[in-house]
């Protein structure tokens, strides 16, 4: 077969071209994070970022570095598309060689560079949307720097070597003021390069340093009022094999608990469901934050403390699903798979841990005392159990009862009643599959245990703690109960009132689940 011959120009449209590669998907933020990328990748050690918003003909944005600047070849590959520039990929933050003219064509129109390597001439580079538009090519401008050049480079910071970015014609800016523009640009910074400032690298914005900003809480609060620092829950690496790779790569994920704070504190701080998911870092640069990874992360309340890193290289780009951007991630199946069977368990173990905790600390806030006087007070026109009966001593499903919690003593502790009363009513935990409430004799007082973890409790106990009506009524429920089991209980009849009961149990808790 004859090889076919390819004789057409197919040069596209640069205007065109251009024009829809500013809606591609960045915002603000994002996009000055990409030419952040640049610089680290450069080596350096300090950042700048200058953002003038004051005027509309002059809005600009500056970043400056101190890295081991460009080439004349390597600055000739910066601003063009697709651009072939060696990457260590285990290493470096760009991928696609598309971040310096895509991130900031997304902002601005005009691009300037200016770039010296050590003991090298500065160089100047410079693309202009509107002059491509008009001329319909790619073309940029690029020479040695003209002494206005050098002297408008040093003054911002440029001196043995390094890098500043000049971002003109920003008619894509989505910030109406520099003062809210800075604040949330150096809280994302902040938390995106937390792994690189903790490091000691440096980057300002205006002037203010900016602080390392940490979701995962390992280092504390950096006020004074909040020093609480995380619990690593673990820290294991896992292994993936990637089709068509005759290797294995692997990832890390830790998981953390984050102080348990106070409600108040909780808002304050903005630790909560919106926050909890999968933080993602690709050589220690964030790109993606409480991330569900398409509902593999079941966000629930009792997560709200519970947050998860996921650490990859570079050469894990494929498996994670990385676009261009770097701010999307679609891992293949068998990343997946590997969260869904070996991490979410954790995360589950944690969100039951949590739930039971929360019972417990709730249970100290009710009050069952107006129940347990009226009990006493109406006491002999009840019909209720022989005082010395105390039931069965070997249930046929017998609950096993754990040593209580200084948690649960405290709640046990709380609020009872003088021994003239003769009904108590108590918090224990007795299991998901445990019982709705226990009812025993001690002496003339009845006591029923309530189930923590039954679903009831909760529903009901715990929502509507602050209803004494409800509280009362469902009390008085559970005493008749309790009561009704402890007078007819014997030889002949305690399996089928356990049974009544457990049926009771069960019922419930299909129904309130």
């Amino acid at each position: 077969m004859e090889t076919t011959k390819y004789n057409r120009e197919n040069t596209p449209n640069a205007s065109k071209l251009m024009e829809s590669l500013r809606y591609s998907g960045y915002d603000n933020n994002i996009a000055i994070s990409d030419l952040i990328d640049n610089s680290l990748d450069a080596n350096a050690t300090k950042v700048n970022i200058k953002i003038n918003l004051d005027s509309k003909k002059d809005e600009h944005i500056i970043i400056t570095d101190d890295g081991s600047g460009m080439d004349e070849q390597t600055l000739g590959q910066a601003l063009r598309l697709g651009s072939i520039t060696h990457r260590n990929i285990e290493s470096d933050l760009g991928k696609f060689g598309m971040g310096m003219v895509t991130a900031s064509i997304s902002i601005a129109k005009k691009i300037e560079v200016f770039t010296k390597q050590k003991d090298k001439p500065m160089l100047t580079s410079i693309m202009d949307l509107e002059e491509m538009a008009k001329n319909n090519n790619f073309n940029v401008y690029r020479e040695k720097s003209t002494s206005e050049e050098i002297k408008f480079a040093k003054y911002h910071g440029l001196e043995d070597s390094g890098t500043v970015l000049v971002l003109r014609k920003c008619d894509k800016l989505t910030k109406p003021s520099v003062i809210e523009f800075t604040d949330s640009l150096r809280k994302d910074v902040g938390e995106t390069y937390r792994y690189f400032l903790r490091s000691g690298k440096k980057i300002t914005i205006n002037g203010k340093l900016v602080e390392i900003v940490d979701p995962m809480w390992t280092d504390g609060s950096l006020t004074e009022e909040y020093k609480e620092k995380s619990e690593v829950f673990s820290n294991e690496k896992y292994e993936v094999k990637i089709d068509g790779i005759d290797r294995k790569e692997n990832f890390t994920v830790k998981i953390y608990i984050l102080p348990k704070f106070d409600q108040a504190i909780m808002r304050k701080l903005k630790i909560g469901i919106k926050n909890q998911g999968f933080y993602v870092l690709r050589n220690y640069r964030q790109i993606s934050k409480a991330d569900d990874l398409g509902g593999i992360w079941n966000k629930d309340p009792h997560l709200n403390n519970i947050r998860a890193e996921i650490i990859f290289s570079g050469t894990l780009d494929l498996a994670m699903g990385i676009n261009y951007t770097k701010h999307n991630i679609k891992p293949i199946q068998a990343v997946i798979d590997k969260l869904q069977n070996d991490i979410m368990p954790q995360i589950q173990t944690l969100a039951t841990r949590n739930k039971k905790d929360t019972r417990r600390s709730e249970a100290k806030d009710l009050n069952f005392s107006e129940a347990e006087k009226i009990i006493s007070q109406k006491n002999k026109l009840l019909d209720k159990a022989d005082p010395d009966k105390k039931g069965k001593p070997t249930p046929i499903n017998p609950v096993i009862k754990r040593p209580k919690t200084k948690v649960e003593e405290e709640v046990i502790k709380r609020g009872r009643p003088s021994l003239s009363h003769l009904a108590r009513f108590e918090s224990h935990s007795f299991g998901l599959t445990g019982p709705i409430f226990e009812a025993e004799k001690q002496g003339k007082i009845t006591i029923i245990q309530w189930n923590m973890d039954h679903p009831f409790y909760e529903r009901f106990l715990i929502e509507y703690k602050d209803n004494a009506d409800l509280v009362n009524a469902v009390s008085f429920l559970a005493y008749s109960l309790g009561e009704s089991k402890l007078k007819y209980s014997n030889e002949d009849t305690y399996e089928m009132l356990e049974n009544i009961m457990s049926t009771i149990s069960t019922n419930l808790r299909v129904l309130l689940s």
